[in-house]
Order: structure tokens, then sequence, then C-alpha cells
């Protein structure tokens, strides 16, 4: 796990960078309320943390040195096999998925694809009640689209809007 936890620090360092320097000044619109928050506050936040954490997983990988013995990798052992057919198909998956889900947001709403994708992945993961699939696809969206709109004034892309 040593190059692992190394070469992902090293990966986030200039993507968090790139975030927090160019992404999120880039794409905020600068503070309106009397407050003079910016809406990028939170992510500035997020990302920032996200540096502070690369660094120092990097830095530990680093200082770690290179395994010895039974080190080989400490959250699997021996058991260890790297990325095999079974992580690619689900990468697949969510790829695709990810991909449907953000063509109907923009195309259908927020709350309709939501509620397809959740009731997908439901059965997906081995849910096999229907009240269960129903209610938590049916009102989670509705939750979220709401809490959007209470605490943070945003509107969730819907059509009949």
């Amino acid at each position: 796990m040593r190059n692992t936890h190394l070469y992902t620090g090293l990966l986030l360092i200039p993507v968090c960078i790139y975030c927090l320097f160019w992404f999120i000044p880039a794409n905020v619109v600068p503070p309106t309320s009397e407050d003079d928050i910016s809406p990028g506050l939170i992510p500035m936040i997020a990302v920032g943390t996200g540096l502070i954490m690369s660094v120092l997983m990097a830095f530990h990988a680093w200082r770690q040195g290179p395994p010895t013995g039974d080190q080989l990798d400490d959250e699997f052992g021996s058991e260890a096999t790297g990325i095999d057919g079974r992580v690619l198909l689900n990468g697949l998956i969510w790829a695709v998925g990810s991909t449907i889900a953000w063509y109907l947001i923009v195309h259908v709403g927020f709350e309709p694809s939501m509620t397809l994708l959740l009731a997908a992945i439901m059965l997906y993961v081995g849910v096999r009640k229907p009240l269960s699939i129903a209610l938590n696809s049916v009102l989670m969206p509705i939750v979220l689209s709401q809490a959007a709109w209470y605490f943070f004034t945003t509107e969730m892309p819907a059509i009949w809007r």
C-alpha cells in the first residue's frame, strides 16, 4: 500500500492545487450576500482539506520506506490481487450509469432521473423488497431536492420548472 498511497498523494496534490487556484475561482460567482460569504467557500475548504490530506499521505508513505516481510499489503495481506475483471466491470457499470444519470438529469430533471437510478442501484446491490425500493427511490430525490432549496436556495434541474 505504500506505493499506492505515495502515487495517490502525488496525483491528488496537483489536482487540488488546480482546483484551488483556477477551477473554483473561475467558476464561482463573487459574493452577493450581506455577509459577503463567497459561494466558493465550502468547495475551497473541502479541496484545501483534500490538499493537506494528500500531502500528509504522500509524505507518510515516502517516510515509511519500502515494505518488508509481512508488510506487502497492509489492507489485504497475501490476498491482494490488484485490479481484476470484476473491478473493471464495476468501474464500467459506474461510468455508464453516471453518464446515463447525467443525461437524464439534464433532459428530464433531478427527481425522476434519481428515482430511476436509485431503484436500479438498489436492485443491483440485491435489495428485493418492493416497499424499500419504492420508498427510498422516490423519497430520497424529493428530500435532497428540498434540502438543496432550503439550505442553499438552489433549484435542482427539472423540465417542469
